[in-house]
C-alpha cells in the first residue's frame, strides 16, 4: 500500500473505466487518498464498544442489544415538574424517535437534509437540540438567565448522555425542576425549527429564551410552585 501510493501507482487502474459514475467514485477516492498520512507505527485496532478499546465476550454480548431496549432511567422524565406534551416529546427526543430530516430519509420521504436552524449540517435530533451553533447559542442564554443552574451540552454527548448527565448532576430535590428547564428548552428549539419550516417564520435565540421564560412563567402561576427561584 505504502509503494503504491508513493508512486501513484495505485491510479493506473483509471484505463479501465467506462462509465461517467465510475470516473466520479475515482475523483472522490483521489481526494481521500491525498489526505493519508503514512507511518512506521504498526496497525492497531481497537474495539468501539468498551471504554478500553479492548474486546471483551461481555461487550460483545452488550452491544448485540444496544438500541433494543430503554437503558435508562425514564423517571425523571414522567416526574418532570412539565406538562404531558413536553414530557412526551422528551421520551421521543431521548430515544432518538423525533422526525428528523435523517429519519425522514431514512423512510424516503422528501425533505431538507439540512439543519432549517443553522442551514450548515444536517439535520439529526442530536444536532438539532444539543449541538447546532443556535441551539448551543439558546443554551448559552438559558445557562447565563439559571445562573449555571442547566449548562451548556458539551459537543461529544449524545442525546441520552446528555440528559442522564445533566440530571444526576444535580441534587436530588433539584432533579425535577431541573428536567422541566430541559424539556422547555428543547421543546422550544424544535417549535422554533417548525416555525421556519412551515411557516416560514424566524425568531432569533433571544426571542426563543423569551418563549422558554414565558412558558415556565405559565407553569408556575398554574402550579403555584415557582420552578425558577
Amino acid at each position: 500500500m505504502k509503494d503504491q501510493l508513493l508512486n501513484q501507482s495505485w491510479t493506473r487502474g483509471l484505463w479501465r473505466m467506462s462509465t461517467v459514475e465510475e470516473m466520479a467514485e475515482f475523483v472522490a477516492l483521489w481526494d481521500l487518498v491525498q489526505n493519508v498520512q503514512l507511518t512506521s507505527e504498526e496497525d492497531q485496532i481497537q474495539w468501539k464498544w468498551s471504554a478500553d478499546g479492548m474486546y471483551s465476550a461481555k461487550s460483545a454480548y452488550e452491544v448485540q442489544f444496544k438500541g433494543s431496549f430503554c437503558s435508562f432511567r425514564p423517571n425523571h422524565i414522567w416526574r418532570a415538574h412539565a406538562e404531558g406534551k413536553h414530557k412526551f416529546f422528551t421520551w421521543l427526543l431521548v430515544q432518538e424517535k423525533l422526525l428528523t430530516a435523517d429519519k425522514l430519509q431514512a423512510r424516503n420521504w422528501p425533505c431538507n437534509p439540512v439543519c432549517s436552524l443553522c442551514s450548515n449540517h444536517p439535520e439529526t435530533a442530536t444536532h438539532l437540540c444539543l449541538h447546532c451553533p443556535f441551539a448551543v447559542e439558546v443554551w448559552g442564554l438559558v445557562s447565563s438567565w439559571l445562573g449555571g443552574f442547566v449548562f451548556v451540552p458539551t459537543q461529544e454527548l449524545s442525546i441520552e448522555d446528555w440528559w442522564c448527565e445533566a440530571i444526576t448532576q444535580q441534587p436530588k430535590p433539584e432533579r425535577r425542576k431541573v428536567a422541566a428547564l430541559l424539556m422547555y428548552t428543547v421543546w422550544n428549539l424544535w417549535k422554533e425549527r417548525n416555525r421556519r419550516i412551515f411557516e416560514d417564520k424566524v425568531a432569533n435565540p433571544r426571542m426563543v429564551l423569551q418563549l422558554i421564560k414565558e412558558e415556565v412563567n405559565l407553569r408556575t402561576r398554574a402550579c403555584g410552585a415557582p420552578i425558577v427561584s
